[in-house]
């Protein structure tokens, strides 16, 4: 039997090795919450694929026109017949209370959209900002949301497509500073900014006469770009594209991000291809540039797909002579203008454009980013 005393020490006792135990874990929670709290308290954005269910929600943030619910439904209607794949959507979704008690049906806050392409491309396009209403927070938000959405579709393009897809790509409008950042904190690359160019067209001009080239030089159009065919003139345009980009003004944090296969097959997708208005440049029988066109139908006009002449044959002023010569031999297809897109850095081809007629309409700043299939 113990007596009261004995009882009290007891009872002081408990309470004493009570507060003991407390503080002992009061300061392993300490130690566990700051070896697994990171110092910045900003929080991590996940983004995920986006489901059925919410492709109508995404695509009314993919669409920046009034009436938006429309817009949306006609978006995810004609999709398929565009060749758009809506399971290529990756995007923050807004979550329900903690509570669990989902008082409203959950939506799409922001939004990536990756449309594949030829030549193993992929175009990506942003959701933007609401810089007005604010309802989805603050644009600084907006755009960390954004940033997530696209790192999610370029993660998600490696894993679901890494054989379709070499390289990602996007073109945001200069303005938009927050576009910038977005791309860039996903891990995106500048390529520059695209200046467009046009230059009005004779329908009804001659065909000219070809130019008296430099000695060496030799001027041709492709014959053809079967790899099988004994004409073919494949390697030889493999070899005039690759020799082009060695110091090249254009664009060149794109050099080896893709295959010479994958430019070739991109530069045919573009309009409707058709050998004889690409031409080849010859230097003592070497492959040393091309200029390609293609007839862009929807649009009546003519675009500039690439010019380019490798080192053994600059300073020749062969850059202009033949984009003009190759005009010129467009001939009476129903157009009104040529266009091109050039790197705003590249002053010499600006030059050779402004020279021949063209003039600046537009602009867009290039982001890409190589998709590596996962080993």
């Amino acid at each position: 039997m113990y007596s009261s005393t004995t009882r009290q020490s007891s009872q002081r006792g408990k309470q004493f090795f009570t507060i003991i135990e407390n503080r002992r874990i009061l300061c392993l929670l300490r130690v566990l919450y700051y070896a697994v709290e990171p110092m910045s308290q900003t929080p991590i954005i996940h983004a995920q694929q986006i489901p059925h269910a919410l492709r109508l929600s995404a695509a009314e943030r993919l669409v920046a026109t009034k009436g938006r619910r429309e817009a949306a439904k006609r978006l995810v209607a004609s999709a398929p017949a565009h060749g758009i794949d809506l399971d290529l959507m990756w995007g923050v979704i807004e979550q329900p209370p903690a509570s669990g008690l989902l008082k409203k049906p959950l939506r799409v806050r922001q939004v990536t959209l990756a449309v594949l392409g030829s030549g193993r491309t992929a175009m990506v396009f942003l959701s933007n900002p609401d810089a007005d209403t604010q309802v989805f927070g603050d644009v600084e938000t907006q755009v960390d949301e954004i940033g997530a959405s696209i790192k999610g579709a370029l993660a998600g393009l490696q894993a679901m497509a890494p054989d379709q897809v070499a390289l990602a790509q996007t073109l945001i409008e200069p303005e938009h500073t927050w576009a910038h950042r977005a791309c860039t904190d996903a891990g995106m690359i500048c390529v520059g900014q695209l200046d467009y160019m046009r230059k009005p067209i004779s329908q009804t001009a001659p065909i000219a006469d070809a130019p008296s080239w430099p000695s060496g030089i030799e001027v041709r159009a492709v014959r053809t770009l079967d790899p099988g065919a004994l004409d073919s003139d494949y390697l030889a345009l493999i070899a005039a594209l690759a020799g082009s980009y060695e110091q090249t003004l254009d664009c060149p944090e794109l050099c080896g991000l893709r295959s010479m296969d994958d430019v070739v097959e991109s530069h045919k997708a573009t309009g409707e291809f058709e050998a004889s208005r690409w031409h080849l440049i010859f230097k003592d029988g070497i492959a040393a540039g091309c200029c390609l066109l293609t007839h862009i139908p929807q649009t009546q006009s003519v675009e500039l797909v690439y010019l380019g002449v490798s080192p053994i044959a600059r300073g020749l002023g062969l850059g202009r002579s033949v984009l003009s010569y190759a005009i010129d031999m467009l001939g009476p297809i129903g157009i009104s203008e040529v266009t091109c897109a050039v790197d705003s850095r590249n002053s010499p081809a600006i030059q050779i454009y402004e020279s021949l007629g063209f003039e600046r309409f537009d602009a867009r700043v290039g982001f890409v980013s190589p998709i590596v299939a996962k080993s």
